[in-house]
């Protein structure tokens, strides 16, 4: 039987390829609460709401997804083919920096601010690149063994990204300690967050033996693990609609083998799919971290509303 044509991310919203920003924008929102798996949908209809959103509200990315879809807007484009021709064409907006030229370059600060407009978020940690620290839970909590290897493993991811990350992209921001005040008070652990992508990190210490990871059940040596990656994602993205929030799990080993444990996956596995979770160990967590944010679009801005946000619910 054929496969299905994969749907355009005019389809996913909705949309004609025509449509304006607010209309995206408006059936962005629609389409989010249809695709959520608590009101019919699945995480991954959900993701693929958010990625084509992010790609179609931007006018960049937007242009260059036409172009590679075969698609234009011929009366605006010859409107503007006809305004260069008499020397009436608007300036050109400024070069996108994404991919690796998002690790080289400083970052930019948005919304603009000003001595009458000041920041949302004080400038000395607004410049700031690591926040808070991993939640401490009681006395009595600290018994069970569960809770202290996440304990351990949020406080090796945190000094892994801070070691391997950070100093070489400007415009990241790692905020530990992240928990919502929703009506299950939802603990997202640690967030990284560049430009208009969010990354939910849940961090563990394990035993030695290998994993399994097919993109929906985790197993240590057969048996099932238990993680809550994937309802903390649904919450942050209904928290930040404008971001793509995608989540990752860091399995860490062996303090001395960043690619311990061993994490298998089936025959034919897209490892370098945009999964709404990934599984991985110290080794592989920067490169597919870096990989997500900067590949989004304007990855070297530092959204000051959201770093807000994100510092009042660590508790910074």
């Amino acid at each position: 039987m054929p496969e299905a044509p994969r749907k355009s991310y005019y389809d996913i919203l909705g949309v004609p390829p025509g449509a304006d920003t607010k209309d995206i924008k408006d059936a962005y929102r629609r389409a989010a609460r249809a695709a959520h798996p608590d009101l019919g949908g699945t995480a991954a209809r959900f993701h693929d709401v958010a990625v084509a959103y992010e790609t179609l509200s931007d006018p960049r990315r937007r242009e260059r997804y036409d172009a590679d879809t075969g698609r234009s807007r011929p009366a605006t484009g010859s409107r503007t083919a006809e305004a260069r021709r008499s020397g009436n064409a608007p300036p050109a907006a400024p070069t996108r920096v994404e991919d690796e030229d998002a690790a080289k370059s400083p970052p930019e600060y948005l919304p603009p601010f000003s001595p009458s407009s000041p920041p949302a978020v004080p400038l000395i940690d607004a410049g700031r690149q690591l926040h808070g620290t991993a939640r401490q839970p009681g006395m009595f909590a600290r018994l069970s063994t569960g809770v202290r290897a996440r304990i351990d493993g949020e406080l090796r991811t945190s000094a892994l990204l801070e070691r391997a990350l950070l100093p070489t992209y400007p415009a990241a921001r790692l905020v530990n300690g992240v928990e919502f005040a929703d009506r299950e008070r939802t603990a997202a652990g640690s967030v990284l967050v560049a430009g208009y992508r969010m990354a939910v990190i849940d961090s563990f210490t394990a035993s030695p033996g290998n994993f399994s990871w097919d993109g929906r059940a985790l197993r240590h040596q057969g048996r099932p693990v238990e993680f809550r990656v994937p309802r903390t994602v649904r919450v942050v993205q209904e928290l930040f609609p404008d971001c793509n929030v995608a989540g990752w799990i860091v399995v860490h080993g062996a303090p001395d083998n960043p690619f311990a444990p061993v994490i298998d996956v089936p025959p034919g596995f897209d490892r370098a799919s945009s999964a709404v979770v990934q599984v991985v160990n110290a080794g592989t967590a920067v490169r597919t971290l870096r990989s997500f944010l900067s590949s989004g679009p304007t990855p070297n801005v530092v959204q000051l509303p959201v770093l807000a946000r994100l510092l009042a619910a660590a508790g910074s």
